[in-house]
């Protein structure tokens, strides 16, 4: 399902620098040396102090972050755990579940069951699916933070350009015609480098965030529901221990017994 806070938001930005370009006098707004000190130094200062792997896995989680399709809800990963629980339950084990949801969650809950079938011990299966949401997390982060520096960056070479700009203001004192050029240039640049940084990066930044929490949360209930399920606990127990994922009074889930 598409993000729609945040599609809706970048609508509404763009739509605000548009308003913004089309008004009396604003047509120096977007003015091209701006353009390339702000946009093309912040992405060369990334480069430098980046790896290349590392912007491309920022780009990929900014698509995500606009469709998140294969992150499931805490509703649907709790009616397929239990799913899992009764079958496993009335077949004789968690061996029966080796063939169940192969793409649940990207693949994720095939690998938990699978880890969890391999070792024979909670803890072990524990340790193995664990390092796994680690590892996503701290990539999650990693992303996030790309797109915080480029949102510190932006502005700083916005200034780099209204400094450069001003230089130019100095030196042409005395030839009026140069004047408006290089003003130009110095509000171009701090005008690009301010919306770059407040209308992209740092809201990229907190949606990558609050998706990465959502993430780990699913993940961890996975986690916690197939590791009741290996250890043969009532269906209800399952329940229980996925309803306080989401918060839910524990009464709730007493109903289903099995």
């Amino acid at each position: 399902m598409p993000n729609l806070s945040l599609l809706l938001g970048l609508a509404a930005a763009a739509g605000v620098l548009a308003w913004s370009l089309f008004q009396p006098g604003a047509t120096t707004i977007f003015d091209m040396h701006g353009l390339v000190i702000v946009i093309g130094g912040a992405a060369a200062a990334m480069l430098i102090s980046t790896p290349a792997g590392h912007l491309f896995s920022a780009l990929r989680t900014f698509l995500w972050t606009l469709i998140p399709g294969k992150l499931p809800s805490a509703d649907e990963v709790t009616g397929e755990l239990l799913r899992l629980s009764r079958k496993a339950r009335a077949e004789g084990g968690l061996l029966a579940l080796r063939d169940e949801s192969p793409d649940f969650a990207g693949g994720f809950l095939k690998r938990a069951l699978s880890a969890a079938q391999s070792s024979g011990e909670t803890a072990a299966a524990r340790d193995i699916i664990e390092l796994e949401i680690k590892r996503r997390r701290v990539q999650r982060t990693e992303d996030a933070n790309v797109f915080r520096t480029l949102g510190l960056l932006a502005p700083m070479f916005g200034l780099l350009g209204t400094l450069i700009g001003m230089l130019r203001v100095l030196q042409s004192m005395t030839e009026p015609t140069k004047l408006g050029p290089a003003m130009a240039l110095a509000l171009s640049s701090a005008f690009i480098g301010i919306a770059l940084a407040n209308f992209l990066c740092v809201p990229i930044a907190g949606q990558i965030r609050l998706l990465s929490m959502r993430e780990t949360q699913m993940l961890e209930m996975i986690l916690e529901g197939v590791l009741e399920i290996a250890a043969n606990r009532p269906t209800y127990i399952v329940q229980l221990k996925l309803e306080a994922f989401m918060g839910r009074p524990a009464a709730a889930a007493a109903g289903d017994r099995g």
